[in-house]
């Protein structure tokens, strides 16, 4: 993750004159940061089902539907929008 976090702001100190092409990487990097943390809710999602702890996997069943929906708005977000303009 702190790999994820200083790509991001390399990014963002670099001199982009577009803004869409600004707005298209930092989506890109929001959405690895997004994936990152998919991966992480989804495993542990899956050890504790298998661990029997049903509570603690419907919280973080929730988290882990929270995220896929973040990855979806700027999934959206990227392909209606900003990436068409960042040519």
């Amino acid at each position: 993750m702190k790999g994820l976090i200083k790509e991001a702001k390399e990014f963002l100190e670099e001199n982009v004159e577009n803004e869409f092409v600004r707005d298209a990487g930092i989506i890109a990097d929001a959405q690895r940061i997004e994936h990152y943390e998919i991966a992480g809710y989804g495993t542990v999602l899956r050890f504790a089902k298998e661990l029997g702890y049903t509570v603690i996997a419907e919280k973080l069943n929730k988290t882990l539907q929270e995220e896929y929906a973040a990855d979806e708005k700027l999934n959206s977000l990227a392909t209606n929008q900003i990436n068409r303009k960042a040519d």
